[in-house]
């Protein structure tokens, strides 16, 4: 940065600034990213950047009167200055209204004016489909060049004038609009937070964000924002968390609960022990999944885009067959006005990029428009059973021992299982808990992913896993137990074996519940066009059978499952034709996402999961599922609609154009008024919120 210099206020007045600063007019400059990260600095309520000026407008919030933006300009992060290929320029309201009056002007000058003025009114639109012939073909913008250009030459300046203009226009509204939909996405960018009140000691100090550690005592107190994710370790609070669950009503925590970053105090105060900070929070996340879908181009986009560019040469070849048999340029001009790319092409973006902020409200974070065509043309889903298809909220409800006291068998296996993030684990700390058993330090652990883990406690190697961990993998019996464990299993509970050496310790076992709103999910997904559902879990046969009994519309079920053979079978699904959506909660899910079509994870933590996942559900439920597919199908439904009515309105269009009822300025207007139609439709259609239970009658 040092190679340029220090932003330079130019203009103020009540409420606005505008800074001038070069390095804004860097190719590489993201101004949507740049955009969304200023409007969410506190005391910013808009931001606009002119990269050909090298200018940011900034609209006041009633905090920011008192601000020096010229300094939080300096802090804006590196990624904002990343763009691959320079962003295409924008038009603003100024641009229209300038050429809407020249091509007033244009009508009333006298003729040796005219062409001039229509000629450097015409040039940029000429000039860029000069340059797209030559190095792309024919594509849209060789139409603009085309009637432009030919107006100029036959001397109908005011014809050229006003085609000009359209353009300008057309390029305005098509900017508005869709700075719309990105904008709708900049709301969920997370706010770049510099500051946060840390409890050191008997001091409460202000620590710059980056430096917050897991483990400090982070202040929040009313109209603050939640800075780390963490747990509540004192006071009480309601708190806004409709920016990350997409609920509106107010949640109250209190000591012991857990807090995620992003959220506001609306009432009272708390201290929060963090856990995650900077990066790894749950608020920068989020934000990283919305900065990706505002520079994603989904695969639905780049089809709109190649289609758009096979219609141009139709419409170029219409109007030169028609001239070519009536000699009418007139005639030939108004064909050319019209072209069926805009409306194939312009609502794409649009309608995904709100598809996607309107899931985000319903507490579905969707991180590319890709993910959801993914998701809306799945034909089966494939579920992970514990903590998914279940609550995940296991709770022990056996302990058997072989030879050694309940409350020391307990101990050793939560000590084991201290760390652990895995359901099982920490319902097995959770017991310890609950008969207050103090834990025993564990150290040399080593975790084998889906299967157990070991560690040394109190001198000796403590093993505590599954049934295949011990006695497969470890080559210890479990035959003392086995009549008790066949028990065990046939009531529907998952078996934790614990071992010390060579021996086995005894066995726990804990029972997970279905969640409630699985079978009418279920039912509702399969009113949606899904065909089939499976379930994969690394549980023993038996007890996965039992508790799934209780889950009509199951096509299949797979147990004793690692992680690598979900993948597996994922990808054998895959090699059949079927298109599948990988349904999980944990790490060991993360293989299985990446070899489905689309992942969808459920989890609340910052794992390899919720990263290699698609699809977030914020919510603990599976309603998401729901609202998922029903934005997915919306979205599809409404693209093909408007290709429908633009092809429809078009057609109309170039046989009244080409029957000689339409002036090339009248078919201009009319082409470009029913395109916005189209688009302001389908922004209006698309960020409509879904009603309860709303369904569609699309299936794949």
């Amino acid at each position: 940065m040092a190679q340029y210099p220090l932003p330079q206020l130019v203009h103020r007045t009540r409420g606005r600034l505008r800074y001038r600063w070069r390095r804004l007019s860097d190719p590489a400059l993201d101004p949507e990213y740049f955009e969304a990260w200023l409007e969410n600095t506190e005391g910013v309520a808009r931001a606009r950047v002119n990269p050909r000026a090298a200018c940011v407008v900034i609209e006041l919030a009633p905090q920011g009167s008192g601000a020096d933006f010229g300094n939080v300009l300096l802090r804006v992060p590196a990624r904002a200055f990343s763009r691959g290929v320079p962003a295409p320029p924008r038009r603003g309201l100024g641009d229209a209204v300038f050429h809407a009056a020249m091509t007033a002007a244009v009508a009333a000058m006298p003729p040796g004016l005219q062409l001039p003025v229509a000629a450097a009114m015409g040039a940029p639109a000429v000039l860029k489909g000069a340059e797209t012939l030559l190095t792309q073909g024919l594509k849209v913008r060789v139409l603009d060049m085309a009637t432009i250009g030919f107006s100029l030459l036959r001397g109908d300046y005011v014809a050229a004038a006003s085609i000009s203009t359209m353009v300008v226009v057309g390029e305005f509204l098509r900017q508005a609009t869709e700075d719309r939909s990105n904008g709708l996405l900049k709301s969920l960018v997370a706010a770049p937070v510099e500051w946060v009140w840390v409890r050191r000691g008997d001091a409460e100090v202000a620590v710059a964000f980056a430096d917050v550690v897991p483990g400090d005592l982070v202040l929040a107190g009313s109209g603050g924002l939640v800075a780390v994710d963490g747990l509540v370790v004192a006071g009480e609070a309601l708190l806004d968390c409709s920016s990350i669950t997409g609920e509106s009503a107010p949640v109250y925590v209190k000591e012991g609960a857990e807090i995620l970053s992003g959220c506001i105090v609306r009432e009272g105060a708390v201290t929060i022990e963090a856990r995650r900070t900077g990066a790894e929070t749950n608020m920068a996340r989020i934000s990283g999944f919305m900065e990706n879908a505002l520079r994603e181009v989904s695969a639905r986009e780049r089809r709109s885009d190649r289609l758009a560019d096979m219609l141009a040469p139709i419409t170029l070849g219409l109007g030169a067959v028609l001239y070519a048999a009536t000699h009418d340029a007139s005639r030939a001009l108004s064909v050319l006005t019209i072209d069926y790319a805009c409306a194939v092409k312009l609502p794409a973006p649009v309608v995904i990029k709100t598809s996607l902020h309107t899931a985000a409200r319903e507490g579905v974070l969707i991180k590319s428009g890709s993910g959801l065509d993914a998701f809306a043309e799945a034909d089966t889903l494939v579920f992970d059973k514990t903590g998914t298809l279940t609550t995940g909220r296991l709770r022990v409800t056996d302990v058997l021992t072989a030879g050694v006291a309940d409350d020391e068998f307990i101990r050793l296996a939560a000590s084991v299982e201290d760390r652990s993030d895995h359901p099982v684990g920490q319902a097995v700390v959770a017991e310890a808990a609950r008969r207050g058993l103090e834990l025993l330090p564990a150290g040399n652990a080593c975790c084998s992913i889906a299967h157990g883990i070991e560690a040394v406690v109190a001198g000796r190697v403590v093993r505590v896993g599954s049934h295949h961990y011990i006695a497969e993998d470890c080559g210890i019996s479990c035959a003392a137990l086995a009549g008790e464990a066949e028990r065990l299993r046939s009531e529907a509970k998952t078996l934790v074996f614990v071992a010390s050496g060579d021996s086995l310790l005894g066995l726990i076992a804990l029972r997970d519940e279905i969640r409630p709103e699985a079978c009418d999910v279920l039912r509702q997904m399969r009113l949606r066009g899904i065909r089939h559902v499976y379930v994969l879990t690394g549980d023993h046969a038996r007890t996965a059978e039992t508790l799934l009994a209780q889950v009509p519309g199951i096509d299949g079920m797979h147990t004793d499952l690692l992680p690598e053979e979900k993948a597996a079978f994922v990808k054998d699904l895959r090699s059949k034709g079927h298109k599948v959506a990988m349904i999980g909660d944990g790490v060991n899910d993360a293989p299985a996402f990446v070899a489905a079509d689309v992942g969808v994870s459920l989890s609340r933590t910052q794992g390899l999961a919720r990263e290699s996942a698609r699809i977030v559900l914020l919510r603990d439920a599976l309603h998401g599922l729901v609202v998922a597919r029903d934005t997915g199908l919306r979205a599809a439904g409404i693209l093909d609609n408007c290709f429908t009515a633009g092809v429809g309105i078009n057609t109309g269009l170039l046989l009244v154009a080409g029957a000689g009822l339409l002036s090339p300025v009248a078919a201009a207007a009319v082409h470009n008024a029913t395109t916005f139609a189209i688009l302001g439709g389908s922004a209006w259609a698309a960020g409509r919120r879904p009603a309860a239970g709303q369904q569609t009658d699309r299936r794949n």
